[in-house]
Order: structure tokens, then C-alpha cells, then sequence
């Protein structure tokens, strides 16, 4: 892995929650909109949080994503499916969404 250049980490986070809203605006995701519109504002923080980690396990920048992240990244649907929290078991979509149609943040 590589080590995040000055600010990047904070520039993938911003474009991460940019994606939160195209995304929002171009489906129909029920679980996603749910999970996103929570009271609740951690929620939507753990969401921007797994976007970044996968981004960055997927560039190889910065630390490697935990279980969830890696089997992402990896293409492996039952691993993925396995280590998902209720959060993330709705926003696998967003998450493949996100990581086939960002290009890299420096």
C-alpha cells in the first residue's frame, strides 16, 4: 500500500458523498435511501467511511480495508454478503456502483 498523498484522503471522502447524492438521484434504491436518509447521522457516516476504505483498498493508497472491504474489492458476493452489517447489507449496490464508476482521486 501506498501512503495517502497530502489531502487525499479528505478529497475521496468529498467525492464519496458526492456519489451518495448522484447515486440518490439516478435510482431507486429503496434499502440504500433508507439507510442513508436515517435519523440517525453515524449511519451515513459508516456509509461515507466504507466508500473511502473501498477506494483506497482499491487504489492501494493508505490501509488496506477490513473483511467486508476486501471481499468487495476481491469480486467474492457470498464473502461480501457473509461479512455485511445490516447497514452495509443495503448498500452493497451503492458500494459496486461507487468503485466501477469512480476514477482515482490523488
Amino acid at each position: 500500500m501506498q501512503d495517502l498523498k497530502e489531502g487525499q484522503e479528505e478529497r475521496i471522502r468529498e467525492t464519496v458523498i458526492k456519489r451518495i447524492d448522484q447515486y440518490l438521484e439516478e435510482r431507486r434504491d429503496i434499502g440504500f435511501m433508507m439507510a442513508v436518509s436515517s435519523r440517525v447521522d453515524n449511519e451515513r457516516d459508516h456509509i461515507v467511511n466504507i466508500g473511502t476504505s473501498i477506494l483506497c483498498t482499491k487504489w492501494k493508497v493508505g490501509y488496506p480495508g477490513g473483511s467486508f472491504v476486501q471481499a468487495l474489492v476481491n469480486n467474492d458476493l457470498m464473502e461480501t454478503h457473509g461479512r455485511a452489517d445490516d447497514i452495509n447489507l443495503n448498500c452493497i449496490r451503492f458500494y459496486v456502483y461507487l468503485m466501477y464508476n469512480q476514477g482515482y482521486i490523488s
